[in-house]
């Protein structure tokens, strides 16, 4: 099967395959140091969030367990949907 396109449609492309590049925006020189902001910001921010982490032993009994750096306080419970509850009871009341 031919495809076939119209004069028009085959001009069109051959426009828009010869126009000229569009000029590279001008760089932001502050790009740097908003980079480096993020960062701090980022990292300041992951210092205080909750960490949750599924862990095991050698009899493969598994439990959950979170550590909140804010209150420095950690738990340990047998099942993710327990795991779930105290975060939901512990962080939005």
């Amino acid at each position: 099967m031919k495809y076939s396109i119209s004069t028009f449609e085959r001009e069109k492309l051959e426009f828009l395959y010869h126009q000229s590049p569009k000029k590279a925006k001008r760089t932001d020189v502050f790009a740097p140091i908003k980079s480096i902001w993020q960062q701090v910001v980022n990292y300041l921010n992951a210092k205080n969030e909750l960490q949750v982490w599924q862990s095991s032993d050698r009899n493969g009994r598994t439990w959950w367990n979170a550590y909140d750096p804010i209150t420095g306080r950690t738990t340990k419970r047998d099942s993710e949907s327990e795991m779930r509850t105290w975060i939901e009871e512990r962080y939005y009341q």
